[in-house]
């Protein structure tokens, strides 16, 4: 039946990324908006914070983001990302930096030049390369039968995969902290904003993979909302 092959394609999607990553990864991700005269001496805090002994020995790496698009609904400047290689790492989350000189400079920066917009938890669900890109474009995605996008996804993906080149995409499901109706994010990673732009014009002028692709996951899903960005710092990757 239809019902018992979404559950064995669900087992064997889980079974394939237990075997490539032996635990289930999570990020947490801050959506804030920085203040204009104020961006040098966050970034300054959180670098110096960072490359310290206390920051190399955090057990996450830390991912922060200048964000180029957006809109009302996703208003925001900046991203910082904390990612997770499981579970066990982010039992003690919540916890300020350390009250080591760094620490506390960056927790005045902290208070003084940033606004959290909001805060998301999520985790990999599929990812196409460990290695994203520096420019990325997000798009937020209510997904009504996640089994259906997974397979149309990793077709997808498998069938642009030369036209990407060094680009990646990435599927992520949002467990806490998501816009309304949004269950999972579709990343899309490039070397830079010009190079996403190219291989964006492949795809879409390729057709016959992009219209399986949407006619796979249209009746199923519905964009809620995009962003893109740039990353700008990788800490303890």
């Amino acid at each position: 039946t239809i019902q018992m092959k979404k559950i064995i394609f669900l087992l064997l999607v889980s079974f394939s990324l237990t075997q490539l990553h032996a635990q289930k990864s999570y990020f947490a991700c801050y959506n804030v908006e920085v203040s204009n005269d104020g961006v040098s001496d966050f970034a300054a805090a959180l670098d110096n914070f960072m490359l310290s002994d206390a920051g190399a020995k955090l057990p996450y790496s830390v991912i922060l983001s200048e964000i180029f698009f957006g809109n009302a609904d996703n208003k925001f400047s900046h991203q910082i990302c904390f990612l997770a290689k499981n579970a066990e790492i982010l039992a003690d989350w919540g916890s300020k930096p350390p009250p080591t000189p760094e620490g506390i400079l960056l927790q005045i920066s902290f208070a003084k030049n940033v606004e959290v917009n909001q805060t998301i938890l999520g985790s990999p669900l599929i990812e196409t390369s460990s290695l994203m890109g520096d420019y990325f474009n997000i798009w937020q995605l209510n997904v009504e039968d996640v089994a259906v996008f997974a397979s149309a996804f990793e077709k997808f993906s498998k069938d642009t995969e030369k036209m990407r080149g060094s680009g990646s995409f990435g599927l992520y499901e949002i467990i806490s902290g998501s816009n309304k109706n949004v269950t999972h994010h579709f990343g899309a990673y490039a070397g830079n904003l010009g190079e996403f732009l190219k291989i964006r014009e492949k795809i879409i002028t390729s057709q016959k993979e992009f219209e399986a692709y949407d006619k796979s996951t249209a009746p199923i899903s519905s964009v809620e909302g995009v962003f893109g960005g740039q990353i700008i710092k990788r800490y303890n990757m």
